[in-house]
């Protein structure tokens, strides 16, 4: 049985834009990525609203990513494969963040998966790493209320950036990559979050990708 974690942020964690509250478990892509590979993994979700990738949020605290990645990575190892998808939070206009600053953000996580995760493992390799770049911001979020936080017309560019970069991260670092944009778009409720649509594509997708990492047969 393999574990793969899964850390992110409000989208790892399922939030729910119709609501403000969260899907039910059927619906995450963490679940639906658990499902698909029932029996052959167990998949633990660490997604966070409001996690960053290393910033501090005075606003909300206890969202630095990269402070609690190393507890986290202690608590749950051995793991077998990290699903990395983190970077929106850090898009919004109080951390003054551009898109290299987050992909620097991001290698400082790479980093810390593949120095920490082998003192949990008998052989003592680091896990596999799945690195996300994260979904753009909708082109109505400057119609909407809560797109100030992001930046508005900043915010949906600087999303758009963010993938070539985290490829360059993963090329340099020998990972796996994948870009979540391809798959799923944001809810047109708030242009940041999955929509149930979404969560069932990307869910889909991972799964195929974390199939061929980890060498499982489809069932």
């Amino acid at each position: 049985m393999k574990t793969i974690l899964c850390y992110g942020d409000s989208n790892t964690y399922g939030y729910n834009p119709e609501d403000g509250f969260r899907y039910p478990y059927g619906q995450r892509w963490t679940s639906i990525l658990q499902e698909n590979l029932k029996g052959q993994a167990v998949v633990i979700p660490e997604g966070l609203n409001g996690r960053t990738t290393c910033f501090e949020d005075e606003i909300r605290p206890g969202r630095n990513g990269a402070a609690y990645l190393d507890p986290c990575l202690h608590t749950h190892g051995p793991i077998d494969l990290v699903v990395l998808m983190l970077g929106t939070n850090d898009l919004k206009i109080r951390f003054q963040a551009t898109p290299t600053d987050i992909g620097k953000a991001i290698e400082r996580l790479i980093k810390m998966i593949l120095e920490i995760t082998p003192q949990k493992r008998k052989d003592g390799k680091p896990s596999k790493i799945l690195l996300v770049s994260p979904i753009h911001l909708g082109d109505n979020l400057c119609d909407i209320e809560s797109g100030e936080e992001m930046g508005f017309e900043r915010g949906i560019q600087y999303s758009k950036r963010l993938a070539p970069i985290y490829q360059q991260w993963a090329e340099t670092y020998q990972i796996e990559f994948m870009d979540a944009a391809l798959y799923a778009k944001p809810s047109k409720l708030d242009a940041c979050h999955l929509s149930v649509e979404g969560h069932a594509s990307l869910g889909a997708e991972i799964t195929e990708k974390c199939r061929e990492m980890l060498q499982f047969q489809p069932r």
